[in-house]
Parts: C-alpha cells; sequence; structure tokens
C-alpha cells in the first residue's frame, strides 16, 4: 500500500531515498516521468523486421526458387489475334433530329450480332472440321522436364529414352494424323503411336488389348468389340522407339472449348472494330485456328448478303430456256399462218383489242413472275402474294373482256391477232427475264460484304506467359510481403518488449541497469556444442563481444550501488524460462571474476539447473547435500572453475523441491559462505512458475528482474514486481537481454538510475 505522501500513487515503483555514495547528489524529489510511448512506434517495427531478417530472408528465398521452377518448367502460351470491322449497312441515310437523338439510347448495334455469329457454332465448327483439331497427338515427354528440355533441343531428333528405357521423346518430333475415329465410349482416352523403323509404328494403348502395326500415309480400319477403329498416320518425324500419345476428343466439346476461349471484344465505344484473340500453348496450332475462323466467317458472311439475289438467278436460269422455246415455236406458226394466207392487213379495231390483249397478258405474265418470286420467301397466306392474286384477277377479267370483243373479228383475223399476240406476249416476257437475270448476275458478282478483314491473324513469336521478369518480381515481393507479415504477426502474437525504454515508461522509474545485446558469437559458440557438451562461456572465450561489454557496464553500476546493500548476495531472476537467465548470470559472474573480486555462483535452480554445464562438472555435488547437511560444505564447492569464481551446482535434484530452500541450513550455508566472497550470485528458478526465487530473494540483498527483447511482456513483469512486493522484496533493477539493434542504431549499452528499486503499488 502506498503512503501517504507519495506523489504518484498509481506507479508501479518509486526510487529509494538511500543515501547515494561517493559524490553524487542526491535529489529527494521524484523523478520525472517518462515520455509517453510513441502511437507508432517506428523504431520496433524496425527492430522487429531486422530480428526477422533470416526468417524473411528465407520465406522470400523459397518463394522465388519456387516462381524460379515455374518461370523455366511452365508451358508457354501463345496469343493470336485478328481484327473485322464492320460497317452500317446504309452509312449515306439522312438523318434527323430524331434519328439521332435516338442514336444515343441504340443498345443493339451490327457490331454485336457479328461478334456472337465469330462465336457461333456455324462458323467454328467449320474451322474444326477443316483443321481436324478433335484429334490430339503430342510427343510423349518426361515429367515435369520433359518439354523444357525438348524447347532446349532447337528441334533436332533426340533418342528415345531415359537410360534405354521408355520412348520418352527430348527433341522436335512430330507425328500428323489426318484420322483417327474411335467408338464413343473409347473418347477422350489416351492411345499410344510408337515409331517403328521403316516408316511404320505400332498402333496400342487406351485401356484395351487392341495392338497393330500399320505403315506411314495408308488408311486402317480395325474393327473391335466397341466398334471400329480408323487410324492414317500422314507423317512420323521421330527415331526408332519414340512414342506418341493420341486422344480422340469428343466434336461438340473441341467446339465449346474453342467458344469459350476465344476473346471478343469491340474496339472502343460503338466503333463497329472487333477483336478476337485466342491463346494456347501451340503457337502454328492457334494461328491457324483463327485464320480458318476469319475464312470461313467472311464467306458465310458473303454468301448470307448474295443468298436472295442467287436463288432467284438459279430460278430464271431454269425458265429462260423454256421460255424462249415456246417464242420460237410462236413465231414458227405465225410465218407458217402468213405463208399459207399472205398478208392480212387489220382494221384499227383490231389492232387496238391487239395491243390491248397483249398489254393485258403482258402484265399477267408479269404478276406471274412475280408470284413466282415472292412464293421462294413468302407464303399464299403472305399479304403481298394476296394482292399479287387479286391483281390477277383482274387482268384475267380485263383479258376475258378483250377476248370476246376479238372474237367477233373474222376468223382470219383473229388467228393472226393470236399468232402475233403470243409473239408478241413471249418476246416481252423473254426480253423482260433476260434483262432481270443479267441485273441478277451483276449483283452476285459485285455484292460487297458489311465486314472486312483489317489485319489478319500472324503466327505469333514470342509467348505472352509465363512473364519470367515479372514472375521473379512477383515472387520477391510476394515473398517479402509475406515474411514481414508473419514476423509483424508473430511479434503481435508474442506481445514480446522490445526495446528497454518500454519497461521504464512500464514501471515509471528509470530501472533498466543494462541492455544485453544479442550475441551472434554465442550462437555460433552454441551451435558446435553437441548433446550434453560442455557449453561455451562466452565471457571467457570472446571477451571483447559487445553481450560481456553490457555486463562490463552492468558491473561498474552493481559495484557502486553494493555498499547500499544489506548484505553481498545478488539474486538473479526472470519471470519466465527462456530470457537468458543462465546465461546472463555465468557470463557475470566470470566478468566480476576477471576484476579481481572473489566471486561465489550458486545454481539455487532445482528444477532445471544447468550451471554446471558452462565448467564441465558434475551437479550431483552440489547445493541440495550441502542443504542436507550430509557432508561439510567444502566438499561441494568447485574452487576456481574460472580464476577467482567458485561454483556450486545444484546437486542431485530433490523430490520436494518446492520446500527445499526453506530448510534453515540453507539460510546458514549463504550466512556462512558470504563473508568468504566480495560477491554471491544464486541462479534461481523463474518467479512466475515457482515459488523458490522468493525464498531465495528473501536472504539476497539484492534482487535483479531479467526480461528477455521479445519474449518478455508487460504483463509478466508487473506481475513479477507484485508477487515480488507481496513477499516483502523489491527488486532492485531489471537487465534486458538479447536485444536486436536494427541498422543505424546505437548500440551503447543502455543504463539508468543506478540506486533504483521496483514497488507494485497496492
Amino acid at each position: 500500500m502506498t503512503t501517504p505522501h507519495d506523489p504518484h500513487p498509481h506507479s508501479l515503483s518509486h526510487v529509494l531515498s538511500t543515501p547515494p555514495v561517493l559524490s553524487v547528489p542526491f535529489d529527494p524529489r521524484p523523478s520525472e516521468p517518462l515520455a509517453e510511448e510513441p502511437s507508432v512506434d517506428f523504431k520496433g517495427y524496425l527492430n522487429t523486421l531486422y530480428e526477422s531478417r533470416w526468417l524473411i530472408g528465407t520465406i522470400t528465398g523459397i518463394i522465388t526458387v519456387v516462381a524460379v521452377l515455374y518461370a523455366l518448367l511452365a508451358k508457354p502460351v501463345y496469343e493470336a489475334n485478328l481484327m473485322i470491322h464492320v460497317e452500317e449497312e446504309s452509312p449515306t441515310a439522312s438523318k434527323n433530329i430524331l434519328s439521332e437523338a435516338s442514336s444515343l439510347f441504340e443498345t443493339k448495334k451490327a457490331a454485336i450480332a457479328e461478334m456472337e455469329l465469330l462465336r457461333s457454332r456455324m462458323v467454328v465448327s467449320r474451322a474444326v472440321d477443316n483443321l481436324q483439331l478433335y484429334i490430339e497427338v503430342r510427343p510423349e515427354y518426361f515429367p515435369v522436364v520433359g518439354s523444357w528440355f525438348a524447347n532446349q533441343n532447337g528441334g533436332a531428333l533426340s533418342q528415345p529414352g531415359l537410360f534405354g528405357q521408355g520412348g520418352y521423346v527430348w527433341g522436335g518430333e512430330k507425328a500428323e494424323v489426318s484420322v483417327f475415329e474411335v467408338p464413343d465410349s473409347w473418347l477422350k482416352r489416351d492411345f499410344t503411336i510408337t515409331a517403328r523403323p521403316g516408316n511404320r509404328y505400332r498402333f496400342s494403348g487406351g485401356g484395351q488389348s487392341i495392338a497393330f502395326d500399320a505403315t506411314v500415309g495408308q488408311r486402317y480400319r480395325v474393327p473391335t468389340p466397341a466398334g471400329l477403329v480408323e487410324i492414317k498416320v500422314d507423317r512420323l518425324h521421330a527415331n526408332p522407339g519414340a512414342r506418341f500419345r493420341i486422344k480422340r476428343n469428343s466434336r461438340l466439346g473441341t467446339i465449346q472449348n474453342i467458344q469459350s476461349a476465344m476473346v471478343i471484344t469491340e474496339q472502343g465505344k460503338q466503333s463497329g472494330v472487333i477483336q478476337v484473340k485466342l491463346q494456347g500453348e501451340n503457337a502454328e496450332r492457334i494461328h491457324a485456328l483463327l485464320s480458318e475462323i476469319g475464312r470461313e466467317y467472311m464467306r458465310q458472311n458473303l454468301a448470307r448478303k448474295t443468298e436472295e439475289a442467287e436463288k432467284s438467278l438459279a430460278f430464271l436460269n431454269q425458265q429462260l430456256p423454256i421460255l424462249k422455246r415456246q417464242l420460237e415455236q410462236s413465231e414458227d406458226r405465225y410465218n407458217q399462218f402468213r405463208n399459207s394466207h399472205g398478208t392480212v392487213d387489220l382494221r384499227e379495231e383490231a389492232r387496238m383489242s391487239l395491243t390491248q390483249a397483249a398489254a393485258a397478258r403482258t402484265r399477267r405474265m408479269e404478276l406471274v413472275q412475280k408470284k413466282t418470286e415472292l412464293l421462294a420467301r413468302f407464303t399464299e397466306d403472305h399479304p403481298v402474294v394476296a394482292a399479287i392474286n387479286r391483281q390477277r384477277k383482274e387482268v384475267e377479267s380485263e383479258i376475258d373482256a378483250i377476248d370476246t370483243r376479238i372474237r367477233k373479228l373474222p376468223v382470219m383475223e383473229q388467228d393472226e391477232a393470236r399468232l402475233t399476240r403470243d409473239i408478241k406476249v413471249k418476246t416481252d416476257l423473254y426480253t423482260a427475264l433476260s434483262n432481270t437475270a443479267q441485273q441478277l448476275r451483276l449483283i452476285s458478282v459485285g455484292r460487297v460484304s458489311n465486314v472486312r478483314l483489317v489485319d489478319a491473324p500472324i503466327a505469333p513469336e514470342r509467348p505472352i506467359k509465363p512473364n519470367r521478369p515479372l514472375i521473379v518480381a512477383l515472387a520477391v515481393v510476394t515473398g517479402l510481403f509475406l515474411g514481414t507479415l508473419i514476423a509483424v504477426t508473430r511479434k503481435a502474437m508474442r506481445g514480446g518488449i522490445d526495446d528497454p525504454a518500454k519497461v521504464e515508461r512500464l514501471l515509471r522509474a528509470k530501472v533498466v541497469y543494462a541492455s544485453i545485446p544479442h550475441s551472434l558469437n554465442e550462437d555460433k559458440l552454441m551451435r558446435k556444442v553437441k548433446g550434453e557438451g560442455v557449453l561455451p562461456l562466452l565471457a571467457q572465450i570472446l571477451p571483447e563481444d559487445p553481450a560481456v561489454e553490457s555486463l562490463r557496464s552492468f558491473r561498474a553500476a552493481l559495484q557502486f550501488s553494493m555498499p547500499h546493500f544489506r548484505n553481498n548476495i545478488v539474486m538473479f531472476a526472470g519471470p519466465t524460462r527462456g530470457v537468458g537467465r543462465s546465461f546472463v548470470t555465468v557470463n557475470f559472474a566470470a566478468v566480476m571474476a576477471a576484476s579481481g573480486k572473489r566471486v561465489l555462483l550458486i545454481d539455487a535452480d532445482l528444477r532445471n539447473g544447468r550451471l554446471h554445464r558452462y565448467f564441465g562438472v558434475s551437479r550431483e555435488q552440489g547445493l541440495s547435500l550441502a542443504v542436507g547437511g550430509a557432508e561439510p560444505v567444502e566438499g561441494f564447492i568447485h574452487r576456481n572453475v574460472v580464476d577467482n569464481l567458485d561454483f556450486i551446482p545444484t546437486g542431485a535434484l530433490p523430490s520436494n523441491r518446492s520446500d527445499f530452500l526453506l530448510h534453515l541450513n540453507f539460510s546458514t550455508l549463504l550466512e556462512t559462505l558470504s563473508p568468504e566472497y566480495d560477491l554471491v550470485l544464486i541462479d534461481t528458478p523463474p518467479l512466475l512458475q515457482a515459488a523458490d526465487a522468493m525464498v531465495v530473494g528473501a536472504r539476497a540483498g539484492a534482487v535483479f528482474l531479467l526480461a528477455r527483447a521479445h519474449v518478455t511482456t508487460d504483463a509478466e513483469i508487473t506481475e513479477s514486481v507484485k508477487r515480488l512486493n507481496h513477499a516483502g522484496l523489491s527488486p532492485q533493477g531489471v537487465l534486458f537481454n538479447n536485444i536486436t539493434y536494427a541498422i543505424g542504431q546505437s548500440r551503447t549499452p543502455f543504463q539508468a538510475n543506478p540506486i533504483g528499486q521496483l514497488k507494485y503499488a497496492d
């Protein structure tokens, strides 16, 4: 509980008012509050990235290697394209305000219809049939890497097989098959064509017992229980033993796959320019396919435009010979009549009647012709055809009336009028039909389609996929991002403190005696340790290591503060395991001994003590036997394990570890040994896992907490201080271990007020 005069009742710690030593001025006022931690700790994130540099580098390296392998082994993908321009049917049509306004809301354009026609089965199926794309033939490459090696071979033939086994090909082997039909139940099955000497091959596979030899260039039909197998291999460019995989796909499935693969877009807004793209692994194949689709589309488009004229011309070509014969027959009869009766001079009325009759019959024949043409497109019930029928009835009535009038003429005049009329009618009809046929021929020849092929497909020279530089660059960026994300996530989940200043902000006092940097030399030395071998003592092997230098700084601060302690016993305790307590304790003991001080190191961690491994001694003769009073203390002290340093190991680990250190002999042991040394240093189990540290701390003159960067959390520190305070103990300060300095960060050891003690406010 805080006292009434405490100016900071909510602080976790305060500086003792113990008079300082030497000439350091003492200020009884409490220390100024430390600056608050910034909302965004850029330095902390930088430290995290620097500490996790190997993790980030490893993740980046793995992803980059995978990306490089993919970029090298992935099959190249090529792209071919064509461009078509669709023109409006009536580009010179007059425009007005209404037509221009309606164009703003027009949603159905000619280009849209042509885009759908390009993708239609009518066009694609012809291209598939012409190129026989449902037959798939490919060389049998070695899995994963075989195709890559084949691409590097420059198209030369290879020796089939791997170490003389199998028929894998490694070069530019090719096979061309023009006919391959199998029963429906065998579709999409892989069959094998194996090259043989003498321009022959063997057909087998498909999970069936079928197998036969054949000659290249000949067509074979082989009956099987499932149906007929038909095959013709036109060309086989391979050495004997090379194998090819052949598969007959569904025709409909092939058409649908091509329709799905085609990317058809209109360039610009309502421009009428259509671009068609097609991607595939075979550059020649997609070029041939897209070229065939373009040709077939243009042919069908033009045929659609001239279809009506061609149908009418075909009808007229059938009728013209018949009319010509009829006209010749009429002329022959008229000539015979004149030869037999001489020339007849008809009266004006007869000539007028004949003229009217001829005109009426001409109109009737024209109506018949027009009706015939209309029936090619419409039915008898169509309004246009019905109107023609009504006109024809009117003409028939007119003809009947004229015929009645002509019958009143003399018989000879009637005969002449009839013959002359037949000639005139047939002549006019034949002439009209001949003119119409000639016009239709001109239309068929000169008709131009409203679409034109602007850019024909060109065989691609370079693949568009994979883009190897881009893949590698994205892999590096992705690796760095994932590595950074994992490092930051690990730090957030771990929640460890990464800056000694955060400890002081947490405890509201300058209590960090020293910050001990991470030692790369210690890592190298520890990697050389095998099994239960001797652990390296860094302060003795590499005394100039930065971690050892920071312990020397702590030595100076401790020597300054020791006159104020009630005894020369110092205890190191950590909140949990893994904070580097053993490393700090044993190396600090060696640093103190190197300064000429007589130091006793006691391993009081009766649960997992391992300090004996630093000196290569056994733990059996140690603290547990000394406390038990089995033998004199002198028998358990290992003298001069390092110059001026004596050591007492844990001894045989007792069964009642929780209560063992409460034995009165432990206090007697410390009281006996303390006067013989300048410093007694004790290593204890973790504070938050066992009560042993509180028992030892009650007999120590100073207690120091150990915190490890990125491992020890705020809650662990505050909980450790609270437990020590509840036991009547005030930690002297904190040692911040294993700090990692980022690039450009100062490596000066962090120090604070050397006489601070921590108390937990109730």
